[in-house]
């Protein structure tokens, strides 16, 4: 799964994550044919439904400055709500903490990702915003909002079954290189190795990726990027409704002044934006 917030130290790097889906075991049923894998999938993504997600994950990049070798890992765990919209994942709502090595305290914070929105919040960013207002909002220029990239899709789906072998009742496992998964041909040297858990109605329940980037042979700001996550899905098909704060709570990022964003970053608030 994944996830999806933090920024490196000590690098020009910069870092998105791949999101996992959902693969298939058996049905129980001596009088029907196992549902497939990616029709069990594509049922969930309707309006109206959602699932809930945990992931823990970890971003290690190795690097040389001066020829002596350096790490920096970041650690996030995220805790929430996926909603659906038609084939899609429409929103989130996401409890976010992050840890560092060498060490960076940063207080966990809220985000609702709509659209191309997100709108962060916790109580220390609350405090330090103006009178009335407890949330920032910030609007990504990219195509897609890449915080709802925790979701699953069909293609995904597909992609990674047909690069999977059945290891035990229900899990899966596959690797392909960088490229293949994120189809993209410069997308770079690297590997992605994957471990997907599924129950008998052929919905995820959990996914486990680690992807392996090398530089390419014009790059020297780090030597390895290592992506790990782990994520584990629940109540796939519960009803879930998820919205943006009201108007009259949110102030746009851009609107902030010198100090005020200096007070947000120091209460947690990403200091790169949460894309």
């Amino acid at each position: 799964m994944k996830l999806f917030f933090a920024g490196l130290i000590a690098t020009a790097v910069t870092v998105s994550a791949v999101a996992v889906p959902a693969q298939a075991a058996s049905v129980a049923s001596v009088q029907a044919a196992p549902v497939d894998p990616v029709k069990a999938l594509k049922a969930q993504l309707v309006p109206g439904k959602g699932v809930k997600v945990t992931e823990s994950s970890g971003i290690t990049v190795d690097f040389t400055v001066d020829d002596q070798t350096m790490q920096v890992r970041v650690n996030t765990r995220t805790v929430g709500t996926l909603a659906f919209g038609k084939g899609n994942v429409a929103a989130a709502d996401l409890s976010v903490r992050t840890s560092s090595r060498p060490k960076v305290t940063r207080a966990p914070y809220r985000v609702i990702a709509e659209g191309k929105n997100a709108y962060v919040t916790n109580a220390g960013i609350a405090n330090a915003l103006p009178s009335g207002r407890s949330w920032i909002q910030s609007k990504t220029s990219a195509r897609e909002n890449v915080i709802l990239d925790m979701g699953v899709t069909p293609a995904d789906l597909k992609f990674m079954l047909s690069n999977a072998s059945e290891v035990a009742t229900g899990e899966y496992e596959g690797t392909a290189t960088l490229a293949e998964f994120r189809h993209d041909k410069s997308a770079g040297e690297g590997d992605v190795k994957f471990h997907l858990y599924f129950d008998k109605r052929n919905l995820l329940t959990r996914s486990v990726v680690d992807t392996t980037i090398l530089p390419d042979g014009d790059t020297t700001a780090y030597d390895q990027m290592i992506f790990h996550s782990d994520t584990k899905y629940s109540g796939w098909g519960a009803k879930v409704k998820i919205s943006a704060p009201p108007a009259g709570k949110v102030i746009s990022e851009k609107r902030l002044n010198a100090k005020t964003r200096k007070a947000v970053i120091k209460a947690g608030y990403p200091e790169t934006g949460p894309f």
